[in-house]
């Protein structure tokens, strides 16, 4: 993925809301005449995990005027062969997330616990020219967490609704919710809601990237990232030397979550904020929305832009660019 300088320089601007980044349109082209994805758009979810269901996404880093293309393939597998003769199942990874409802007097605590189930996935990594770089394999999650950013972005606007709109307001953002003339406060049941789809979601997004960080094919392309954050305080990274404790805090914005463009259909932008204590590391703006088919290995993420806090110009981007099933993997 060798890197290319930008006209001009600087940072390009963003694609219009849901249109692939004109960066990849050259490379998109050859990849799909090359992996033959067949673009998928049923009517209703699909939820049903099978072989063969394959996304493209598109992965752009730019620093000032230097910008690097490349392409990931995803496309799930067939079970591999139980020796034993049994049939095959997918491993089971067991999550759970605690929370306090302050609403509530006294204060009450609860606990909610998320199952995923890991099915193989292969990874291929190419470059701007359609070029196979590199090809490996993993386990990714897929479930009922699946939806829970998208689940926790549709709750947190309406439960916005609720607190800062009276119902003479009408319609916000996109859509219009239903505000009772004597209800603007939020129910505590409804923060529980709330609270398990952020358990949910999260849970589900820190065990995708742990499972993809581990595929050595797409190492490169994870360096490349780097541009886009800033490094600890070196306290901080001297500390985790010696004690091998290093914390990472991944905290949603959820007073700015925002409908993702005035025509998108439940597609919601979710800033999110990655700290190590109290340093902030990088700044990314998810775009998120319901998942159906190969959607659900990344959990319904559309595209996400992670921005160096103090160098705007550092910029990582990552776009879902096609979503679909190949006849079988080549």
């Amino acid at each position: 993925m060798a890197g290319q300088v930008m006209p001009g320089g600087g940072t390009p601007a963003p694609a219009v809301d849901g249109a692939p980044d004109p960066a990849f349109a050259p490379g998109l082209a050859i990849l799909k005449q090359i992996t033959g994805t067949i673009e998928s758009r049923v009517e209703g979810l699909q939820t049903d995990w099978r072989p063969n269901l394959q996304l493209l996404i598109g992965v752009k880093a730019v620093d000032g005027a230097k910008q690097t293309i490349g392409f990931v393939e995803l496309t799930t597998l067939l079970p591999p062969t139980n020796t034993a003769g049994r049939p095959w199942s997918p491993v089971l990874q067991t999550n759970s997330f605690a929370w306090s409802n302050t609403n509530e007097t006294p204060p009450v605590s609860h606990e909610a616990t998320y199952i995923s189930r890991l099915y193989p996935v292969r990874v291929r990594v190419f470059d701007e020219a359609g070029r196979k770089l590199k090809e490996g394999q993993t386990t990714l999650p897929w479930g009922l967490l699946t939806n829970g950013l998208a689940d926790m972005c549709r709750l947190s606007l309406e439960f916005s609704v609720h607190k800062n709109r009276a119902a003479t307001n009408g319609p916000a953002g996109a859509k219009s919710y239903k505000v009772k003339t004597d209800e603007n406060t939020v129910h505590p049941q409804d923060l529980d809601k709330l609270a398990e789809s952020l358990g949910g979601g999260f849970i589900w997004l820190m065990t995708l990237l742990q499972q993809i960080q581990i595929v050595p094919a797409v190492h490169d392309l994870w360096k490349k990232a780097h541009c886009a954050f800033r490094l600890p305080e070196l306290k901080t990274m001297a500390i985790s030397v010696v004690t091998g404790d290093f914390a990472l805090s991944v905290e949603p914005r959820l007073d700015e979550v925002s409908p993702a463009g005035p025509t998108a259909s439940e597609q919601y932008r979710l800033p999110v904020d990655l700290n190590s204590g109290s340093r902030n590391l990088t700044r990314a703006e998810l775009v998120v929305g319901p998942a159906s088919g190969a959607e659900i290995l990344l959990g319904g993420i559309r595209s996400v832009r992670a921005t160096h806090p103090l160098k705007p110009q550092q910029q990582f981007f990552v776009q879902v660019l096609t979503s679909g099933s190949v006849r079988e993997a080549p």
